[in-house]
């Protein structure tokens, strides 16, 4: 019996360059009941994470027609000549490997998990081509009820193998962290992400409050080590150029951001696109910051109650939210509080209910 995870090629399964899928799958897999059974399947990698079964995939994307198709068609071609009893097969984030794989292992039941809008996916762009996804997954996973409700626009069908399981970070901190003044932008350099927002928005605050760090961690991509962008150098520059207490600290690891969200009064997520679920979100709240984020995607659905949430968000409102909280200690506690006392996606209680479906798949289906 195995649980078989297909990597979509971009993600990198290594604690240095892990983007969001690939820490999504070690945060579970390493409190799954199953850990014993998964086998994670993905690019080449020299450091894959430690404790989980990790095979790197080399790839011909001119022989297989792509990255992914290559991974998918070496995965089937490595478990071919071996007797691994039933497995499930499990696809992230790539609806046309989905199809491919239903077309080469009739046998065995195949999920997959949608990161982000399926309406934006090749392979689940159409109506019907999620329908025929619905129909014939054994489980259709989405990160939040928001990318739930993109599947379904337009499918005038009822589906009981539809289910929402959410991004997860396990809390190992036992006591609510002292926090100091520091406030704190995390995520990848590019313009969906709204760091140029948060950069807008503190050109005045910065000064006026010089006994405060505002920091920002990220690059364009996961696992960079400099700035490759014009939008993303021109952001930094500008960023540093705001005074001594504005601090860059390019791409470090996520055990290393960890350490500087327990210190973080306010985590910044200004996103100006539909996030499905941010894990950076997760991490602020996660830690007992203050989040101050866009109502935008999944984020409202993680954030109504507990996060300062901005409609339509500018550099001005987003700068009237950050003021707010620095002048008003008795409301940034309230907000740290909230952060902290509602947490509710701790990993070893979203894993329970994925390992509950994986067992209900375990026991139907006829292998």
């Amino acid at each position: 019996m195995n649980i078989d995870i297909i990597l979509p090629y971009k993600e990198i399964f290594s604690a240095d360059k892990a983007s969001a899928v690939s820490l999504t799958i070690k945060n579970s897999a390493q409190f799954s009941e199953f850990n014993s059974i998964i086998n994670v399947f993905g690019q080449m990698t020299l450091q894959p994470f430690k404790g989980l079964k990790f095979n790197g995939i080399k790839t011909n994307p001119l022989l297989h027609f792509g990255n992914n198709n290559s991974i998918l068609f070496n995965y089937f071609k490595m478990i071919s000549n071996v007797d691994r009893g039933k497995k499930i097969i499990e696809i992230h984030n790539r609806p046309y490997l989905f199809n491919s794989a239903i077309a080469k292992d009739k046998n065995n039941p195949v999920t997959i998990h949608f990161h982000n809008d399926p309406r934006e996916m090749r392979g689940s762009k159409k109506i019907k081509e999620r329908i025929f996804i619905a129909k014939n997954a054994a489980a259709v996973y989405f990160v939040s009820e928001y990318i739930k409700n993109c599947f379904l626009e337009g499918v005038n069908y009822s589906f009981n193998n539809l289910y929402i399981l959410p991004n997860a970070i396990q809390r190992n901190l036992i006591e609510q962290p002292i926090k100091e003044k520091e406030i704190l932008f995390v995520g990848r350099l590019v313009p969906s992400k709204g760091c140029h927002l948060y950069v807008d928005s503190i050109r005045e605050i910065v000064k006026s409050n010089p006994d405060w760090i505002f920091k920002i961690i990220g690059t364009p991509k996961a696992g960079q080590g400099k700035l490759t962008t014009d939008y993303s150098f021109n952001l930094i520059k500008d960023f540093e150029s705001l005074g001594s207490n504005a601090k860059y600290l390019g791409f470090i690891t996520n055990e290393q951001v960890s350490e500087h969200l327990k210190k973080a009064s306010i985590m910044v997520v200004p996103s100006v696109w539909q996030e499905p679920f941010p894990l950076t979100a997760l991490e602020g709240m996660c830690n007992g910051a203050a989040v101050i984020a866009s109502k935008v995607g999944g984020m409202a659905e993680m954030l109504t109650g507990i996060g300062l949430l901005i409609e339509n968000i500018d550099s001005e409102k987003l700068k009237k939210s950050i003021n707010s909280l620095i002048v008003n200690e008795k409301l940034l506690k309230f907000y740290q509080d909230n952060s902290w006392k509602k947490y509710q996606y701790n990993q070893t209680d979203i894993v329970k209910k994925q390992d509950s479906i994986r067992r209900k798949i375990f026991n139907s289906y006829s292998f």
